[in-house]
């Protein structure tokens, strides 16, 4: 078993040398994570039922093969998924396991919160078709055939899909379909505004309670749901409009580094400050909150990147130092995550990260180099990196478990597959895949946890990751996983669910 680390630490920067690796990755361990081989609980196999978790069934479950999978709902009733074979989209009762053929088969699915209304779309090569489906209906009801953008679902007291959709005069137009509108195969659609040809290009739209935003390649517009109207908020190249989190605010960025914010339902301007200059080039521009926008610069030259972001309120523009910063979703909160270049003397450059709630207060520090950012608890307390020495990126790696001043490690011989990375929802549990040796002399992907107690064995993964998708109440993961075919041909697709 390699070292599985712990320490406390004045400083914040993370240097892990010296450890000691024995074998491919982790056998099971749970114990004081403070020695080595600190104790072996039973493990936990494959079929099994565990303490906690789902009240009946086992704690790994294979509930389809050679699918897609699509979205499961947060409340784990049903679940979607497209098949392979091109036999369409097909809807699982997770309760009994009935899996009935809704629509074609889609690309991208996505339930309503409450779980009532799944969205599906098809890409271009497709048909560019979308389908609503409301759960428990014996099949999805097309909303369009020509869809220009992606399918966004208003949630609340009157929810609704909105989309993009080309006409035949090569224009296009906001539409709007509500989810008692739809039955038998089809729905009434209604358009709520016309966009001119001229910028029908594909677009980008979210939403928010009152407003939907259109975003092209050249233009970005407001549709007031309550009055009716499409505002051009911004025409060309020079100028960047970015919108806050809740979709009442939004911000312009001019060529003349002038950053204007404004009250979307009036579009008055709320206030207007100037960017400092910089002769670097413009990167990062992104809400932090409703009054922050955080603006970041940089310039590539060789192996001594220069970099600079600022903090921009009502009251001015602060600066965040000589870093990249940026705003991440992290954690059920938004973060900023901030990269900088540290070059001291002759010695090879390094990257050093930090993870701040807010311009200056940090909850997470690290320099060295790292595969992937990093992922925060729900609470913000705990963080998890996976590093590696910047003179041997293709060697070693180091995994870390941060709460405050804490930290815990374990190492593995080579790069492993981090397509499962992060934390279980609203807990300091860490999940992740480890490439476990097997008695054969091979090697098999361990679904595992750590904590401060030591690492759990869930179960094996059967194949490489593709899809994880993470769900509460009970705490689930759903995940794809592919497997070379044995006569060579298109891989295998297994869907598996692990109880957490």
């Amino acid at each position: 078993m390699p070292l599985l680390g712990s320490r406390s630490f004045a400083g914040r920067a993370l240097r892990v040398l010296g450890l000691v690796l024995l074998g491919v990755g982790l056998s099971h361990c749970k114990g004081d994570p403070d020695g080595v081989d600190a104790g072996v609980d039973a493990s936990v196999d494959v079929g099994e039922t565990p303490d906690a978790g789902w009240d009946a069934g086992p704690r790994v479950q294979t509930l389809m093969q050679d699918v897609n999978l699509l979205d499961v709902d947060a409340q784990q009733r049903w679940l979607a998924a497209a098949q392979r074979d091109d036999g369409g989209t097909v809807a699982q009762d997770l309760a009994t396991g009935e899996t009935r053929r809704i629509a074609p088969a889609a690309d991208r699915g996505a339930f309503s919160s409450d779980g009532r209304v799944l969205v599906l779309t098809r890409s271009p090569g497709g048909g560019n078709t979308a389908w609503l489906w409301r759960a428990g209906d014996a099949e999805a009801s097309v909303m369009g055939t020509q869809i220009l953008s992606n399918v966004v679902l208003k949630e609340g007291a009157t929810p609704y899909a909105a989309f993009l959709e080309g006409t035949a005069t090569g224009g296009s137009e906001l539409r709007r379909v509500f989810p008692q509108a739809c039955d038998g195969g089809t729905c009434q659609v209604e358009t709520l505004a016309q966009v001119e040809a001229e910028w029908a290009e594909p677009a980008g739209i979210s939403v928010g309670e009152r407003f939907l935003w259109l975003r092209g390649t050249r233009a970005t517009w407001a549709f007031d749901t309550e009055l009716g109207t499409l505002t051009e908020i911004e025409r060309g190249f020079n100028n960047l409009v970015r919108v806050s989190q809740s979709g009442n605010r939004f911000a312009r960025l001019t060529s003349e580094r002038h950053l204007l914010m404004y009250e979307t339902r009036t579009q008055a301007l709320l206030w207007e400050v100037v960017v400092p200059p910089s002769d670097k080039e413009l990167r990062e521009v992104s809400f932090l909150d409703e009054d922050t926008v955080i603006v970041g610069r940089a310039n590539d030259l060789g192996t001594h990147p220069r970099e600079n972001s600022v903090a921009c309120t009502s009251r001015g523009c602060e600066s965040l130092g000589d870093t990249l910063c940026r705003s991440r979703s992290m954690g059920g909160a938004t973060v900023l995550f901030c990269s900088a270049t540290v070059c001291s003397g002759v010695t090879p450059c390094e990257r050093s990260y930090d993870l701040m709630r807010s311009p200056g207060v940090t909850l997470s520090h690290l320099e060295g180099a790292i595969d992937l950012e990093p992922t925060l608890s729900d609470d913000l307390s705990t963080a998890a990196w996976m590093t590696y020495e910047v003179s041997n990126p293709a060697g070693s790696r180091t995994l870390i478990r941060e709460r405050g001043m804490t930290s815990q490690w374990l190492a593995f011989p080579r790069k492993i597959d981090m397509t499962v990375f992060s934390f279980v929802p609203g807990q300091q549990r860490f999940v992740f895949v480890n490439p476990k040796q097997d008695a054969n002399g091979g090697v098999e992907n361990v679904l595992s946890l750590w904590d401060e107690a030591g690492v759990e064995e869930v179960g094996v993964v059967e194949g490489t990751p593709v899809h994880p998708l993470f769900r509460t109440s009970p705490p689930a993961l759903y995940l794809n996983a592919s497997q070379p075919a044995s006569d060579g041909g298109a891989d295998v697709r297994i869907l598996q669910r692990f109880a957490l």
